[in-house]
This record gives structure tokens, C-alpha cells and sequence, in this order.
């Protein structure tokens, strides 16, 4: 594999980006209740032991404070290590973390603890952050000295009706990873760079004996990138982008009208044998794909830029980038988002303390390793994005502003288009009909709105 610097450069690519909107974790494993309570006790007696030795350290009381998140596994990256420099440099502050993947339910175990009173104190955030915020969960991060030193882009993408709810951690990147070797092997020397140059890519690949895509289904992640990509580009392109947003918010025009595209892309995909459907049903992101594309039979897998650590892990010697999704007639695409997003809990006891956790987290030093281990790039005016050769190719697209955003504050709950994306792509792989997905798609979301 690669390795080079070309990433040095990331306040222009950020200052020049139209748009700049963490991340999927890996599966949470099923335990039995005997296992849960075991491991429930083990973590209570090691935070007591951290706490006891805290205590004589500053001869008072420490403050505990939770924190959820849906980072697991080696998707952590320097998560842990913050987290323990912080818990060192404050003796009277013992922060301790817990995570369960987003495939694993981590959106409706949040939600469940936020409405019955017993949330953490601080917590990760992604699309729902708009609905948190409008349920008076999440406290205004507007105050944080931190803030200032976000791009006013990412400032504004983080704030929802004049309130900053939630820190961005990083700018994540969905885009495509493809095995180089396994192309040139077939004939093929770079990357496709536009939608037909894809299929014939796709066709030489299975032609020789190998598999197209590996794509992810299970919640609707890698096929909703094909979709939602090739669907809302034009949107985004639009000179009255926002006027129409607004219209889709209130249901004055259809969303559905943008997707068709994607659906149809997608379907086209699937019909020429390109995509599994049946196996991409059952296909975990960012666990199963990984699986799969590790073997090095695979030419090509959506997926985010917080893949490579596992990727390098299954399979160290690969070949391998990290490009747009060739969806476009004549070019190539991204999603990104402006995550991983900590919030305060607004009914925590210890708002001062949480609030101080936040700012060593968001601290240019603290991001500048959180980005690294994420393989991704800084929210910062002044931080360091990653320095992985797999990634470079990104860059461009960030600068040249050729993306959509997976997570858009201009989109007001009920329209959640990444949500929306993942779960009718899954029915479009599941053999629905794309008229009657689109149609169906607003009729539901119309029903929403009225009711809102």
C-alpha cells in the first residue's frame, strides 16, 4: 500500500469546499443477560477503582461523567486514548465511555435513555440531532471557546435554528474504495471516473472471474450511497438549492422526484448482476463488506473513510484507494458530514465539568489525533487532516465541491434524507417497484409532515 503525504493543504480544501456535513461502528455482539450482567459488574468495579484512586489523588470527591457513543471496536481510533489523557490531566473528573454500533440500535438505546431520564451526560450524535434538539434533550454548545475555531462553514452546518447542539469531531467521507491491483489484473489501469466507464469496469471484473461490489444493505448504507449520490447531486447543484430544501420541508415539492434517478441507478446495478441484492440484504457496513473486500476478490465497495483502519487490518499489503462513487454520466462523487457530533446532555448534573470534556475533545491537539486515527480531515481552520496516502484522492472532490451531504441541517425533521435514502434503497434491492417506492416514499413523508 501507499504511503505518502498530500493532505497538507486541508484549510484550502475546506475553505474552497461548497459544503462540508461519523460514521457507521461496527456490530455490537449479542450477549446473553448472565454475559451482560458480568460485564456490567466488571466495568462498575473498574470505574469504582479509577474513582477510589482518584479520590486520594485530589483528597475529594471525583466527578463521573458517562459518555455514549456509537464508535466501537477498532473504529475508536484515538477515542480511547483522549479519553484517558483527559481522565489523567483532570484528577477531579473520571469520564467513562460506552459504545454500541449504529447497525447495533445505538439511535433507539440513545433515545430510550434521553426520554426516561436516565441519558448519559454526553453523547455522540448524527442525523437526529435536529430531533434531540427539538425535544429539549441536548444543551446550546454555542459558548463553548471552541466553536471559534471551527470554518465558518462547518459553523453554520453545525448549527439547527440558531443553536449549536453538537461539536463535529471530524469531516467523514463516503465515497468508493477500489482495488487497484485487482483492476489491472483485469485490463483496467485506473479508477472509473464516470458511470459507463464503472459498468465497463464492473462487466471486465465479473467477466474474469471476480465480484463487482461488495455493498452493505442491512440498514441500507452502501447501496443508499449508489442511490442518494447519483438522486440529490442535482439538488445541490441547483442555483435555488435552498428555496427548493424549504419546499421539501414542507412538503411542497417531492423528494421522491430526486431519488428516482438513484433508484433507477441502483436498479440497473442490481439487474446486471453487479450487486447482490440477496446478499447485500444481509451484508453489515463497515463489519461484512470489510470482510469481503479484504479477500482481495472484490473490485469495488462503498464505504467511509473510518473503513481503512479495518481494511489495513484484514489486509496490510492491498493495493487500494479511496475515490469518488462513479455515478455520475460524466464524473465521479462524495458524501461527507461534518461528525462525529458531542453533545451535553441539557438535564446532566455536571454541566461544567461535561462542558470542559468537550473542549479538551474539540481542542486542535485532541482533533488532530482523532482525524488521524479516522483517516479523515479537520473541521478546524487551523488543524491536520490525515496524511493517508488511500485518501488523497478525495481531496479533490472536496475542494472542487463535487459531493452532496449525508447529514444537512438545511433538511428540518421529518425529511432526513440519508434515513430516508437507506431505507427505500433496501426495498429497491428487495425487488419493490421504483414508481412505487418514489411514490410511496412521499406519501409517507407528506403524512409526516402534516402531522409534525
Amino acid at each position: 500500500m501507499m504511503k505518502k503525504k498530500g493532505m497538507g493543504t486541508v484549510v484550502s480544501i475546506l475553505l474552497t469546499a461548497a459544503m462540508l456535513l461519523g460514521g457507521c461502528g461496527s456490530a455490537a455482539e449479542t450477549q446473553t443477560p448472565a454475559e451482560e450482567t458480568k460485564k456490567e459488574t466488571v466495568q462498575q468495579e473498574v470505574k469504582e477503582s479509577a474513582a477510589e484512586e482518584k479520590a486520594e489523588k485530589t483528597d475529594g470527591e471525583v466527578v463521573e461523567l458517562t459518555m455514549f457513543g456509537f464508535k466501537t471496536g477498532a473504529e475508536q481510533g484515538a477515542l480511547p486514548e483522549l479519553i484517558e489523557q483527559f481522565n489523567n490531566e483532570n484528577p477531579g473528573i473520571h469520564v467513562t465511555y460506552e459504545g454500541i454500533s449504529n447497525s447495533g440500535g445505538y439511535q433507539d438505546v440513545l433515545t430510550s435513555r434521553l426520554a426516561s431520564g436516565q441519558g448519559d451526560d454526553i453523547f455522540m450524535a448524527q442525523a437526529y440531532l435536529g430531533q434531540l434538539q427539538e425535544a429539549g434533550y441536548v444543551k446550546d454548545l454555542s459558548g463553548v471557546s471552541t466553536v471559534a475555531d471551527y470554518t465558518e462553514l462547518v459553523q453554520d452546518l453545525m448549527t439547527i435554528d440558531g443553536q449549536i447542539s453538537g461539536l463535529g469531531m471530524e469531516i467523514a467521507v463516503f465515497g468508493m474504495f477500489v482495488n487497484m491491483d485487482l483492476l489491472k489484473e483485469c485490463g483496467i489501469e485506473k479508477a472509473p471516473a464516470n458511470y459507463q466507464e464503472f459498468l465497463d469496469a464492473c462487466k471486465a471484473v465479473t467477466d474474469a472471474g471476480h465480484t463487482a461490489i461488495a455493498c452493505s444493505g442491512k440498514d441500507g448504507t452502501g447501496l443508499a450511497v449508489f442511490a442518494a449520490t447519483r438522486g440529490l447531486y442535482p439538488l445541490y447543484q441547483d442555483a435555488e438549492k435552498a428555496a427548493k430544501i424549504e419546499q421539501i420541508n414542507t412538503g411542497e415539492l417531492s423528494f421522491g422526484s430526486y431519488m428516482k434517478d438513484g433508484f433507477i441507478l441502483l436498479k440497473d446495478l442490481i439487474d446486471k448482476g453487479y450487486i447482490n441484492p440477496e446478499k447485500a440484504l444481509v451484508t453489515e457496513a463497515a463489519k461484512d463488506d470489510i470482510a469481503e473486500f479484504v479477500k482481495e476478490d472484490t473490485a469495488f465497495m462503498p464505504g467511509g473513510s473510518w473503513f481503512v483502519s479495518s481494511i489495513n487490518e484484514g489486509a496490510p499489503d492491498m493495493n487500494y484507494i479511496l475515490t469518488g462513487v462513479p455515478v455520475m454520466d460524466d464524473d465521479s462523487l462524495i458524501m461527507i458530514n461534518a461528525g462525529v457530533k458531542l453533545c451535553i446532555n441539557s438535564k446532566t448534573e455536571h454541566s461544567a465539568e461535561a462542558e470542559k470534556f468537550i473542549e479538551f475533545m474539540t481542542g486542535k491537539e485532541s482533533l488532530d489525533k482523532y482525524v488521524q486515527s479516522q483517516n479523515s480531515f479537520s473541521p478546524l481552520k487551523d488543524g491536520s487532516s490525515t496524511s493517508n496516502a488511500v485518501v488523497d484522492p478525495v481531496a479533490e472532490y472536496l475542494t472542487s465541491g463535487r459531493m452532496i451531504s449525508w447529514v444537512d441541517p438545511s433538511f428540518k425533521s421529518p425529511v432526513e434524507p440519508w434515513t430516508i435514502a437507506r431505507s427505500y434503497a433496501s426495498n429497491i434491492a428487495a425487488g419493490a417497484d421504483i414508481d412505487t417506492t418514489v411514490k410511496d416514499m412521499d406519501t409517507d413523508l407528506t403524512n409526516k409532515i402534516k402531522l409534525k
